[in-house]
Protein backbone atom coordinates (compact mmCIF):
# COMPACT_ATOMS: atom_id res chain seq x y z
CA UNK A 1 0.00 0.00 0.00
CA UNK A 2 0.93 3.50 -0.71
CA UNK A 3 -0.39 6.94 -0.12
CA UNK A 4 -1.45 9.66 -3.08
CA UNK A 5 -2.48 13.10 -1.59
CA UNK A 6 -3.75 15.56 -3.28
CA UNK A 7 -3.78 19.48 -1.49
CA UNK A 8 -6.58 22.35 -2.96
CA UNK A 9 -7.28 25.16 -0.87
CA UNK A 10 -11.50 25.90 -1.35
CA UNK A 11 -13.39 29.10 -1.28
CA UNK A 12 -16.77 29.86 1.35
CA UNK A 13 -18.40 27.99 -1.60
CA UNK A 14 -16.28 25.09 -2.01
CA UNK A 15 -14.51 25.92 -4.74
CA UNK A 16 -11.86 25.09 -5.33
CA UNK A 17 -8.93 28.11 -6.09
CA UNK A 18 -5.69 26.98 -4.86
CA UNK A 19 -3.96 23.49 -5.47
CA UNK A 20 -1.06 21.65 -7.87
CA UNK A 21 -2.45 22.97 -11.17
CA UNK A 22 -2.12 26.86 -10.28
CA UNK A 23 1.37 26.10 -8.65
CA UNK A 24 2.61 24.82 -11.21
CA UNK A 25 1.31 27.84 -13.59
CA UNK A 26 2.71 30.48 -10.99
CA UNK A 27 5.94 28.47 -11.77
CA UNK A 28 5.89 28.64 -15.09
CA UNK A 29 5.14 32.06 -15.64
CA UNK A 30 8.17 32.93 -13.19
CA UNK A 31 10.23 30.83 -15.62
CA UNK A 32 8.53 32.15 -18.93
CA UNK A 33 7.84 35.87 -18.14
CA UNK A 34 4.78 34.84 -20.01
CA UNK A 35 1.38 34.12 -18.91
CA UNK A 36 0.47 33.37 -22.68
CA UNK A 37 4.20 30.78 -22.70
CA UNK A 38 3.16 29.04 -19.41
CA UNK A 39 -0.07 28.12 -20.63
CA UNK A 40 0.73 26.91 -23.45
CA UNK A 41 3.88 24.76 -21.78
CA UNK A 42 1.19 23.22 -19.42
CA UNK A 43 -1.57 22.43 -22.51
CA UNK A 44 -4.14 24.99 -21.11
CA UNK A 45 -5.86 27.64 -23.02
CA UNK A 46 -4.87 31.10 -22.41
CA UNK A 47 -8.33 31.67 -21.19
CA UNK A 48 -8.51 28.73 -18.65
CA UNK A 49 -4.99 30.15 -17.10
CA UNK A 50 -6.14 33.66 -17.07
CA UNK A 51 -9.37 32.44 -15.34
CA UNK A 52 -7.63 30.18 -12.80
CA UNK A 53 -5.37 33.71 -11.77
CA UNK A 54 -8.19 35.43 -11.52
CA UNK A 55 -9.79 33.49 -9.11
CA UNK A 56 -6.58 32.96 -7.33
CA UNK A 57 -6.24 36.78 -7.11
CA UNK A 58 -9.93 37.04 -5.93
CA UNK A 59 -9.87 34.88 -3.48
CA UNK A 60 -6.32 36.49 -1.88
CA UNK A 61 -7.53 39.72 -2.20
CA UNK A 62 -3.80 40.71 -3.78
CA UNK A 63 -2.50 41.00 -7.22
CA UNK A 64 -0.51 38.07 -8.48
CA UNK A 65 0.50 38.99 -11.68
CA UNK A 66 2.51 42.38 -13.12
CA UNK A 67 1.30 42.54 -16.53
CA UNK A 68 2.95 44.18 -19.52
CA UNK A 69 1.58 45.30 -21.93
CA UNK A 70 1.97 47.25 -25.53
CA UNK A 71 4.26 45.46 -28.60
CA UNK A 72 6.22 42.39 -28.49
CA UNK A 73 8.89 43.76 -26.64
CA UNK A 74 7.07 44.63 -23.58
CA UNK A 75 4.41 42.01 -23.25
CA UNK A 76 4.68 39.51 -20.44
CA UNK A 77 4.31 38.88 -17.03
CA UNK A 78 5.90 38.61 -13.93
CA UNK A 79 5.07 37.43 -10.41
CA UNK A 80 4.33 40.14 -7.70
CA UNK A 81 6.33 39.73 -4.64
CA UNK A 82 3.10 38.91 -2.89
CA UNK A 83 3.27 36.10 -5.32
CA UNK A 84 6.33 34.96 -4.67
CA UNK A 85 6.06 34.90 -1.14
CA UNK A 86 2.68 32.86 -1.44
CA UNK A 87 4.25 30.39 -3.41
CA UNK A 88 6.96 30.15 -1.02
CA UNK A 89 4.46 29.79 1.65
CA UNK A 90 2.23 27.05 -0.23
CA UNK A 91 5.16 25.06 -0.83
CA UNK A 92 5.84 24.57 3.07
CA UNK A 93 2.51 24.02 3.80
CA UNK A 94 2.04 21.39 1.10
CA UNK A 95 5.29 19.83 2.54
CA UNK A 96 4.81 19.72 5.79
CA UNK A 97 1.36 18.64 5.27
CA UNK A 98 2.00 15.60 3.05
CA UNK A 99 4.90 14.55 5.82
CA UNK A 100 1.97 14.58 8.05
CA UNK A 101 -0.21 12.21 5.89
CA UNK A 102 2.55 9.99 5.63
CA UNK A 103 3.06 9.36 8.91
CA UNK A 104 -0.28 8.58 9.89
CA UNK A 105 -1.05 6.57 6.78
CA UNK A 106 2.13 4.63 8.43
CA UNK A 107 0.29 4.19 11.92
CA UNK A 108 -2.46 3.23 9.68
CA UNK A 109 -0.90 0.90 7.75
CA UNK A 110 0.49 -0.63 10.75
CA UNK A 111 -2.72 -1.05 12.07
CA UNK A 112 -4.20 -3.05 9.14
CA UNK A 113 -1.39 -5.51 9.12
CA UNK A 114 -1.63 -6.10 12.80
CA UNK A 115 -5.36 -6.61 12.13
CA UNK A 116 -4.67 -8.94 9.45
CA UNK A 117 -1.95 -10.55 11.02
CA UNK A 118 -4.81 -11.48 14.23
CA UNK A 119 -7.41 -12.30 11.48
CA UNK A 120 -4.87 -15.44 9.77
CA UNK A 121 -4.03 -16.32 13.65
CA UNK A 122 -7.57 -16.61 13.99
CA UNK A 123 -8.29 -18.16 11.20
CA UNK A 124 -5.28 -20.85 11.94
CA UNK A 125 -6.57 -21.99 14.89
CA UNK A 126 -10.11 -22.31 13.80
CA UNK A 127 -8.97 -24.73 11.10
CA UNK A 128 -6.85 -26.60 13.75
Amino acid sequence: MELSTKLYILDDEGKKFMGAGVLWLLESIADTGSLLAASKSMGLSYTKARSMLETLEENLGEKILDRKKGGSERSGATLTPFAREYIALYREFQREAKADAEKCFEKFSAAVSKLMEEKNEQHNEDTV
